[in-house]
């Protein structure tokens, strides 16, 4: 230990607040939370502390160690929460796949609100559901909507809305409705098929039967339909009906778990094999409407109470509606700091405690007895899995001749129209499987000064692509590291040959080297005079061909986004007066050019370094632009 990180140590404070673990790089190995930074950081490195494998091993790489100093412990834990999200540290417990968790949005301050999939929640006046553990339950929940709600629904990616309801300015009607209307899933408001007030109701009841209240919604529903059946709209009536019988029918098959109305998440915990998965089972009015199953990782050595301490904070996080308790079978330390947290958040009281007695500790039993089960399944298939990975990769090594099992294979991948905005990708496959973490793009940088500026030049792109990726590891950047078991071209001989002079060129040439040709499904390997061609239902040859895809993937998306950011710019730079401090200012401001496509001359005006008459100048533009198109 050095004399620095001593000193550290025995300078710690007494107070609340929160700790940061560095190695001798300076990289953010663990984040955590304390009551006091004095026990608890030295905590890690006592002799006689019996501390996991994990924790020695996090203890061992720790040269220096950042403490922040705060008033309590609520603050203590927003403000780790917000440090693990910025540095992703390796050490500490994470949701598995937390970036793919989608998400129900009901933008309910929209003049005809719609029933959203999103992936990255804000904290906009917008109503959230979720987060879902998977897509199937949530999608099946968007399917009951549109069947009983008739709601307009679709899906965002960022700020650009994908599929679904194709009324994007609801200001201005459509002159025809889409299929969904057709076969009655949607009520139409976009030909004004339905008033603003009814389309309203409509979106206010699936808000409440997602929040568990469904027996408001048959209520609510059953009054509405007497009130049309008095004013003689039938046809309304009619409608209603169909929605109460369809809620009832959901109602009845939730299984009621308490005679009162209590709301209530109750979470259950079962760890094996390194891995911890969490029940979560949802209770509102006293039925259990649904649950959900997540599972973490970096758990090693840690208490179950910690575990569901870090759920917790994780979970709940997002701009969703908390139930009024959460309970689980474990006292938590941080209980205090949670419950003040989220009451904050929420703006009403929160409970986290450990039920006692009756319905609610049989709940948590049962979220207990799901956890366990959830995870026997998870680990019997990733087993299965890994088992049917394990025999495709050994018999590539038996047809590629290798010496070793390639458990680790990366390929790269080119793409470019006319030399613009040229881009690579480097995909990795571990054990079968896609590493998405260790998936890299790279701009483009010299390859054009090479040839002269004129044609772009596959062959050395790659050579550039393939330059730096072995030289970031070579200099023992971790983000390159480990190098790969198999090194895998999209293309033929002549980017197999590029491959082959860098890895010379590196002192790398021991690394196995593909390349997989499109046409005919080819593979080139050095030393062969002929292509390998493998059996067209060869199980080897597919593991391949979805590594190879996914590396064109992986290229073309990033390629679009580039494309689409130029085009963004290039489109304001075309306007007078519009420059670049003005045109970052906008696209900072509105978000992207869709917002500004969108805003009133009072909108654009008030935007940071615009005035009236620039905005009636760019609103002008833009709507010349509209009608070209």
């Amino acid at each position: 230990m050095s004399v620095s990180l001593e000193e550290r140590l025995a300078a710690l404070p007494d107070s609340p607040g929160v700790y940061i673990h560095k190695d001798d790089g300076g990289k953010v190995l663990y984040i955590g939370k304390a009551r006091s930074l004095k026990s608890r950081v030295r905590s890690y490195f006592s002799k006689d502390g019996g501390h996991s494998p994990l924790t020695r091993k996090l203890a061992r790489l720790v040269a220096d160690i950042e403490t922040i100093v705060t008033r309590n412990e609520k603050e203590a834990l927003i403000l780790e929460n917000n440090l693990v999200k910025m540095h992703k540290p390796p050490f500490n417990i994470r949701l598995k796949d937390d970036k793919r968790y989608p998400y129900l949005k009901i933008t309910l301050n929209d003049e005809f609100p719609a029933l959203l999939e999103v992936r990255n929640p804000k904290n906009d006046k917008a109503v959230y559901f979720g987060p879902y553990a998977g897509a199937g339950k949530m999608r099946s929940t968007v399917s009951l909507a549109k069947r009983v709600f008739k709601v307009r629904t679709g899906a965002l990616h960022g700020d650009k809305r994908w599929g679904g309801c194709p009324w994007r300015d609801t200001s201005k009607p459509l002159e025809t409705p889409c299929l969904e209307y057709h076969i009655n899933r949607c009520t139409a408001p976009c030909i004004g098929a339905v008033s603003r007030e009814n389309y309203a109701a409509q979106a206010q009841e699936l808000k409440n039967f997602l929040e568990g209240k469904g027996g408001d919604v048959v209520k609510h529903l059953q009054s509405a339909m007497q009130e049309a059946a008095e004013a003689m709209e039938f046809e309304r009536a009619a409608t209603l009906r169909d929605q109460i019988e369809a809620v009832k029918s959901v109602l009845e098959k939730q299984q009621v778990v308490s005679q009162s109305s209590d709301e209530y998440d109750a979470l259950g915990l079962s760890i094996e094999a390194g891995v911890a998965s969490v029940a979560l089972l949802i209770v509102r009015d006293g039925k259990l409407i649904g649950d959900q199953h997540f599972f973490l990782q970096n758990i090693e050595g840690r208490e179950d109470a910690e575990v569901i301490s870090v759920f917790i904070r994780q979970h709940y996080e997002g701009p969703m509606t908390v139930p009024r308790e959460i309970l689980s079978a474990h006292e938590l330390e941080d209980a205090g700091a949670i419950e003040e947290w989220l009451s904050e958040k929420s703006g009403r009281k929160i409970e986290v405690r450990r039920p006692q007695r009756g319905d609610k500790v049989r709940t948590v039993e049962l979220a207990l007895q799901n956890a366990a089960q959830a995870l026997k399944e998870h680990l019997s298939y990733n087993a299965t899995a890994t088992q049917i990975n394990e025999g495709l990769l050994a018999d590539l090594q038996k047809h590629l001749s290798l010496e070793t099992l390639p458990n680790r294979i990366e390929c790269f991948d080119i793409s470019t129209i006319q030399g613009s905005n040229s881009v690579g990708s480097m995909v990795v496959a571990t054990g079968g499987k896609p590493n998405k973490k260790d998936y890299r793009h790279f701009t483009i940088k010299h390859a054009l000064e090479i040839t002269g500026g004129s044609e772009p030049n596959d062959f050395e792109m790659m050579r550039e692509v393939l330059r730096r990726r072995f030289q970031r590891a070579l200099e023992g950047d971790e983000k390159f590291l480990p190098l790969p078991d198999l090194l895998m071209i999209d293309g033929g001989k002549g980017q197999l040959g590029i491959a082959l002079d860098v890895l010379r060129e590196k002192n790398l040439e021991y690394i196995p080297t593909v390349g997989l040709a499109k046409q005919f499904e080819l593979l080139f390997v050095p030393g062969r005079k002929e292509a390998i061609a493998l059996p067209r239902n060869s199980p080897a040859l597919h593991l391949l061909q979805r590594i190879r895809d996914e590396a064109h993937r992986f290229a073309i998306t990033h390629h679009r986004k580039r494309r689409g950011k130029d085009a963004t710019k290039s489109l304001l730079d075309d306007i007078p007066g519009i420059g670049e401090a003005r045109r970052n200012a906008l696209l900072s401001h509105f978000g992207s050019l869709q917002k500004i496509r969108a805003a009133s001359i009072e909108e654009i005006a008030a935007a940071p370094t615009m005035n009236a008459a620039l905005a009636e100048k760019l609103q002008e533009y833009l709507e010349l632009l509209t009608r070209r198109e």
